[in-house]
């Protein structure tokens, strides 16, 4: 039965993602507003219990001795990476699929605002519910309260048995669990599938009968994987995985993108592309906190985290179950392969470049816009010429990449492609560059000839 109930789930998410975005964007409307009106109507019923007073009360007493403790701090920056998506690859693998001139700046501010206001929103119905449930044991709130699924699957449900309408609020209650439950999965699984497509050979990219079958296979996969959690052992494995994938690595991938892009791409550089993008450039307090404050903040916590490390343990209604030393043992295992990743692919990268260079050269080099970099209307000329972006890599190598040179804001002509890359504005190809142009295009088995519109 619960075999069935994951293929089923699997299913319905191979067959929204069936086109990518093209298919997800219809169903996230209704997967994303519904549960407010879920939530609305059950603070509403939760507000008419007895007790709801006491667990609002509680809800936002501080406990500022709790500040001290790295898990708390740690819990909520995994929160936060998790329900925006952050450290994941969904933030970016979504706002590829925006128009260039989208309006970033207010996104970045307006998400997460909302997902806030949602977190506290939702804390309200949660404990005027629990507040309800202490009152009918006549115990203190931090007893009924439980953290993990335990509050979703056993503490929530045992007080709505006990409200007017039990049945009725019950299905309302799940049916908003399942659709928070597949809005996350939509996002986290197109994507890893949208990060995988985009390195499968462009003949697979291009065909849809190809990626379908892909996505098909990538779902199996992933449902044979899930079949573990269903057994017996399902919870333990369950919060073995939850504790160790979303904690330290999250963590650690966040602070690498922050030194990535702030310290090696560059913070003017990346304020420069913003005000292309939009025609804003980030003030000094957007930079500062790039650049200092997020990475301190999440070394911080990293370090702290190492530090305060406690072996993972699952809190069962009898009692604390202790993981023996070769769950903990796979636990760092599971720590350390995100991390090895980013490893191996910065080597495997560094080799492609030539492996001979300096740290220095390295840095430099790919902290430069790849050739693509900008509207699509600036590359449409030339959409159809290459088969992929190592015909103009292979083209650079010589010193001659013309075709960057049509339309780039960076490059006004073929000559300063060996100088500065960032000239803010565009100007056509030169008579000398189209003469350059079609000479190279002689040599490189017409590659630019069907490119270049003169």
């Amino acid at each position: 039965m619960i075999i069935g109930a994951l293929a089923v789930a699997w299913l319905i998410v191979f067959l929204v993602l069936i086109k990518g975005v093209g298919s997800l964007g219809k169903v996230v409307y209704f997967v994303a507003i519904f549960p407010y009106f879920m939530l609305t109507a059950l603070l509403i019923q939760g507000m008419l219990l007895d007790g709801a007073i006491d667990g609002i009360k509680y809800y936002l007493t501080p406990q500022w001795d709790l500040l001290a403790d790295s898990k708390v701090w740690r819990d909520a920056a995994v929160q936060i990476f998790y329900s925006l998506s952050v450290c994941t690859g969904g933030l970016i693998a979504m706002s590829s699929f925006n128009k260039f001139e989208n309006n970033i700046r207010r996104d970045a501010i307006m998400i997460p605002i909302i997902n806030c206001a949602t977190s506290i929103y939702s804390g309200f119905v949660i404990f005027a519910v629990l507040g309800f449930m202490a009152n009918e044991k006549r115990v203190c709130i931090a007893d009924v309260a439980e953290q993990g699924p335990g509050l979703v699957f056993v503490v929530y449900p045992e007080a709505l048995a006990k409200m007017p309408v039990a049945p009725l609020w019950s299905i309302l209650f799940f049916f908003m669990v399942v659709l928070l439950g597949f809005g996350s999965q939509f996002s986290i699984i197109e994507a890893v599938l949208s990060a995988l497509i985009d390195v499968l050979p462009r003949d697979v990219q291009r065909s849809t009968g190809k990626t379908i079958l892909f996505r098909a296979i990538m779902c199996s996969c992933f449902f044979l994987v899930g079949i573990s959690m269903t057994t017996q052992a399902g919870i333990y494995i369950l919060t073995l995985l939850d504790q160790s994938v979303g904690g330290i690595p999250l963590l650690v991938v966040g602070l690498v993108e922050c030194f990535a892009l702030q310290w090696v791409y560059g913070t003017e550089r990346c304020a420069e592309d913003i005000f292309r993008m939009i025609g804003w450039k980030p003030s000094f307090y957007w930079r500062w906190c790039w650049k200092f404050v997020s990475p301190l903040v999440l070394t911080f916590v990293l370090v702290m985290s190492f530090i305060q490390y406690k072996p993972i343990t699952y809190t069962k209604p009898d009692g604390v179950y202790e993981y023996p030393g070769w769950a903990v043992a796979f636990e760092w295992i599971v720590i350390s392969i995100p991390i090895l990743l980013m490893i191996i692919a910065g080597f495997y990268n560094f080799c492609r470049m030539g492996g001979g260079k300096t740290l220095k050269e390295a840095l430099k080099e790919v902290s430069k816009p790849q050739w693509d970099w900008g509207p699509a209307s600036d590359r449409e000329p030339f959409y159809q010429a290459p088969e992929s972006s190592e015909s103009y890599a292979n083209l650079n190598e010589r010193g001659e990449n013309i075709a960057m040179s049509y339309k780039s804001p960076y490059i006004s002509s073929a000559d300063s492609l060996k100088g500065n890359m960032h000239t803010p504005h565009i100007n056509t190809i030169s008579a000398n560059t189209a003469k350059q142009a079609g000479n190279l295009s002689s040599n490189n088995n017409g590659v630019l000839n069907e490119g270049f519109q003169f």
